[in-house]
């Protein structure tokens, strides 16, 4: 029993030499610890540049040349002033960040609507009309191709869409554009005055077979028929013969 009590009266005595040596004795042997990064000064932030209103190749410049990371390019609609600059970056200029850390920048595309004049690319080859869509700063999705008897082979018809003034940069603009026509024109649907042009192009001589009484003021001086079939292979001279609408007042009028 006497050994036991010999035992921990050595066991606690031991136990508070300790605690007082470490209290008096640890302050004056260890100081405070530094950590000291293995990449040293190279982890320390930095400032994120401006480039609010530089392009993206100098605004990239920029971003590499403070030691950050361009990690996206994002386009946005805005006014023609500022087209091609970018007008919004993330982190915002002055932010303090890691080395590395990668900055998003917003570029202006311009307004989101264009100018477009679907009429003055009529009668364009469409090379020179898809030119024009481009300087508008539009896009083309391609042409469709017809026969036309009065336009020449490779000049656009007919455009769409066929809003004016201006249309969303979102929205592609498509040609119509003519094969040509071989044979024998179709002057049906022509006006008399336009259907003789078209005979004097042709190379044919236009011969008015009958006219025709109709209560459609649409079809007043217009061929309702021609007796040779569009297509038709012909020769220089020979007549083409149509069928012209009028009313009972314009007998004669052409």
């Amino acid at each position: 029993m006497k050994s036991v009590v010999r035992y921990v009266i050595i066991a606690v005595s031991t136990a508070v030499l300790a605690f007082i040596a470490g209290t008096v004795l640890a302050p004056s042997v260890f100081e405070t610890p530094r950590f000291i990064s293995s990449i040293g000064a190279a982890s320390a932030p930095v400032t994120v540049p401006d480039v609010i209103g530089l392009t993206r190749q100098d605004a990239q410049r920029e971003i590499e040349s403070a030691t950050l990371i361009l990690a996206g390019q994002w386009s946005v609609y805005g006014p023609f002033e500022t087209m091609g600059s970018v007008v919004r970056q993330d982190p915002p200029p002055g932010a303090m960040t890691p080395r590395g850390a990668p900055v998003s920048i917003f570029w202006n595309i311009g307004p989101l609507y264009r100018s477009y004049w679907p009429d003055s690319l009529l009668g364009l080859s469409a090379v020179a009309a898809e030119e024009k869509i481009a300087d508008w700063q539009l896009y083309s999705i391609g042409r469709s191709w017809v026969r036309d008897p009065m336009i020449p082979e490779g000049l656009v018809i007919a455009v769409n869409p066929r809003q004016y003034d201006s249309l969303p940069v979102t929205t592609p603009v498509r040609l119509l554009v003519s094969t040509g026509w071989q044979g024998m024109p179709r002057f049906v649907g022509l006006s008399i005055n336009d259907a003789l042009d078209l005979a004097e192009i042709s190379n044919l001589i236009p011969v008015v077979v009958e006219e025709r009484l109709t209560d459609d003021i649409l079809q007043y001086n217009i061929v309702l028929e021609q007796l040779q079939t569009p297509g038709y292979q012909f020769s220089p001279g020979d007549s083409v013969k149509l069928v012209v609408g009028k009313s009972d007042d314009n007998w004669g009028n052409w």
